[in-house]
């Protein structure tokens, strides 16, 4: 039995390395926020916006491995670029005594899957079992112990390797890591996007030289299609592509009716040279008529325009405006059209003109399309359909300058559900991923038209309300965490069903910071706290509530 003495001189041993853990604590927090302080938000913000979409991928690069190093104290720094199945060494900092086929490994499907997990960095030893353990022993004996991915939809660019000497462990580290690791992603995605334009610019011409050999007579003019190949709205491609069709083959008047983006159940109608007003077809009367013209085949509208139906209608009509032929002409992939004209008659000719015109119109409605999407996903979580990080620090931005410009407050809320990875290890990522989008259901049913939601990685959330006061925000938080608390979310098929909490971080401007990186740093210091004293709690900055 442990005497009296023994039993004081064991807690006292006990607070004094409890209090060192806590004095190394205090410096490493310090010394994050000195780092990330070293970090101008709006200019972050700034580069963010004007480069990840439009800006040179070079110099996105350099100037992610700038920050890394100077805002964020990385350094140890490895990055691996994807060429062709393998990862090998693109980059480095820091890192000595290495051969460079050391850093260069298969890229397995495995190894995607974990990788695209989320832009977050995480510890290396995540990649344990999907990496060659000789990989993971060099990135040991270097010191580097977090990675994050390059990446975009299914496509895979590369992977950082990294270690820094400030604290990693908090969301705002994360979160800001995440959004340059997003950057960086979305330009190499444009940049591919760019080489694939390219690519099909240059099949155009050489398409062009083709059929003017097939053909023997007048050269094709292609000009004006070539002109349309760094088009990225696919609305807007839409009359400029008819109306280079029409110049292109010399008709005289053309009316094109198709699917649109956002409702393709009711087609739309474009005019060229057609003197006569026309309301578009019903969905039913064009969806039949797709189906009356022989694939790949051009036809008199007479002789649809003499059958009794609905489709002999609209073929009618086009005759009154002057129209003569039709024919099937998609506008993409999945969307359906039907091109009528006047004035280059049903011939062999024109067929090969059209189908080598048609051919090339998919190709770039198509990747305008996959443009869109990517600006979309730009600010975009794809798993909840809520904003992402860059759009966080577009708005935040935004909402301060209005909130000062004013004298309005301005409230942030940072918030992570609790026991996630639990949840995962015991259901499976599919029941966490399946608790995430039911979380983003919740978050929207819960917030005003004026409030901005986004996920920034993993189960980390955030919320920025503006001209909200602290108490206002205050009974948002506890509203929140006893609704999260009281919800069931459903998995396995909803076969299913299991209960989560959150805890809940924020701070106000102007009461408790008065620029971007000190609201989102004591928001964030307000959440520790909140999960320090025992989680399904919610913080205050600097007044704790529960």
């Amino acid at each position: 039995m442990l005497t009296e003495t023994t039993r004081i001189i064991c807690l006292c041993g006990m607070v004094v390395i409890l209090s060192l853990m806590l004095v190394a604590r205090i410096r490493s927090e310090k010394k994050m926020t000195a780092a990330l302080r070293g970090t101008n938000l709006a200019e972050f913000s700034d580069f963010l916006v004007a480069n990840s979409l439009d800006g040179d991928v070079q110099v996105i690069a350099r100037k992610v491995s700038d920050l890394l190093k100077t805002g964020f104290a990385c350094e140890k720094i490895i990055f691996l670029r994807k060429k062709r199945n393998n990862l090998e060494l693109n980059y480095y900092h820091g890192v000595r005594g290495f051969n460079r086929r050391d850093f260069r490994i298969n890229h397995s499907r495995d190894f995607f899957e974990e990788l695209r997990d989320d832009f977050r960095p995480r510890p290396i030893g995540d990649l344990s079992g999907v990496v060659p353990a000789t990989f993971m022993e060099e990135l040991e004996a270097h010191g580097l112990d977090l990675f994050f991915p390059i990446y975009w939809r299914d496509n895979l660019y590369g992977v950082y390797f990294v270690r820094s000497s400030i604290y990693t462990g908090s969301p705002a580290f994360r979160m800001l890591t995440a959004s340059l690791a997003q950057s960086l992603s979305a330009a190499y995605h444009i940049k591919w996007h760019e080489t694939k334009l390219s690519s099909l610019e240059q099949q155009l011409i050489t398409k062009e030289a083709e059929l003017g050999e097939q053909i023997g007579s007048e050269k094709l003019d292609g000009s004006s299609i070539l002109e349309l190949v760094k088009c990225r709205n696919s609305e807007e491609i839409v009359p400029r592509v008819i109306g280079a069709i029409k110049d292109d083959l010399k008709i005289e008047s053309v009316a094109y009716a198709y699917q649109s983006k956002d409702d393709t159940s009711n087609p739309r109608l474009f005019m060229d040279g057609v003197e006569m007003r026309m309301a578009p077809p019903s969905g039913e009367v064009f969806f039949r008529a797709l189906k009356a013209v022989d694939q790949g085949k051009m036809c008199e509208l007479a002789t649809f325009a003499e059958t009794d139906d609905p489709v002999g209608e609209w073929a009618a009509e086009l005759r009154k405006a002057g129209l003569e032929c039709l024919t099937l002409y998609p506008l993409s992939s999945t969307r359906s059209g039907l091109l009528a004209w006047r004035g280059n008659p049903v011939c062999e000719t024109t067929m090969k003109r059209l189908a080598i015109l048609r051919s090339h119109t998919v190709e770039l409605v198509d990747n305008a399309e996959s443009y869109e999407l990517a600006h979309q996903l730009s600010f975009t979580d794809a798993l909840t359909g809520l904003a992402n990080q860059r759009y966080l620090f577009k708005r935040l931005d935004e909402e301060l300058s209005r909130a000062k410009r004013y004298q309005r407050n301005l409230g942030l809320i940072f918030f992570d559900l609790d026991q996630l990875k639990v949840i995962n290890d015991n259901h499976g990522h599919l029941a966490g991923d399946a608790i995430l989008r039911q979380m983003g259901d919740i978050l929207r049913k819960s917030i005003r038209s004026i409030d901005i939601i986004a996920r920034y990685g993993g189960d980390e959330f955030c919320i920025l309300m503006p001209e909200v006061d602290a108490e206002t925000c205050v009974k948002f938080m506890h509203r929140l965490k006893t609704g999260v608390a009281e919800s069931r979310f459903r998995i396995d098929d909803d076969s299913l069903e299991i209960g989560c909490t959150v805890s809940l971080g924020a701070a106000i401007f102007p009461q408790h910071a008065d620029d971007p990186k000190s609201l989102m740093h004591n928001a964030d210091m307000a959440l520790l706290k909140a999960k320090d004293s025992g989680r399904n709690r919610f913080v205050l900055f600097e007044t704790e509530q529960s």
